[in-house]
């Protein structure tokens, strides 16, 4: 005697496997607010998150990344500072808050703390960030947004140029 099929068992496994699975996190659905550059829904969300998890880091990084991104510096400074009495020396934070303070017209203050900028076992991207900023310092009159951009460039090169290391690193090792 054969047994009786067992998709319908499983389409209804798969369904309801489907249902439970689409309600986002309020941080997912925060990340995707901002992403679609729904501000207003990305911190609400990201709100909802800290709520629920009052010492992240992660959270109030992506609030105060949100707050860099719609350009209200003074709101994303708040955020990374905060960042940093929680977590001292958090390097997203003390480069989002370089960036932030040069958005709110302090650009030579910053620049000379980005020039001492640390990110601990990052070395590329600590080199490429504080060459950028020192250059900049040569450049008083640069506008910020050009400054800006600078500075998150060489933090994208230098995190090329760390992954290049660690995948050679990881290639003499065997």
């Amino acid at each position: 005697m054969r047994s009786a099929p067992c998709f319908p068992v499983l389409a209804l496994c798969l369904l309801l496997l489907a249902a439970s699975a689409t309600g986002c996190s309020p941080a997912v659905r925060g990340s995707m607010a901002l992403g679609k550059g729904d501000y207003a829904a990305a911190l609400a969300n990201y709100n909802e998150a800290l709520a629920d998890n009052p010492d992240s880091i992660y959270i109030r990084q992506r609030i105060g990344l949100t707050y860099f991104t719609m350009r209200d510096y003074a709101k994303a400074e708040a955020c990374f500072r905060d960042i940093l009495s929680r977590a001292p020396g958090e390097p997203n934070a003390l480069f989002y808050l370089g960036l932030s303070r040069i958005g709110k017209g302090e650009g030579q203050a910053a620049l000379t703390d980005l020039t001492r900028f640390r990110w601990p076992f990052k070395y590329y991207q600590q080199k490429f960030v504080q060459e950028e900023a020192s250059r900049l310092l040569t450049h008083p009159d640069i506008a910020a947004d050009e400054a800006i951009a600078d500075l998150q460039d060489a933090l994208d090169k230098g995190r090329e140029e760390q992954r290049r290391f660690e995948i050679e690193s990881e290639h003499l090792s065997y």
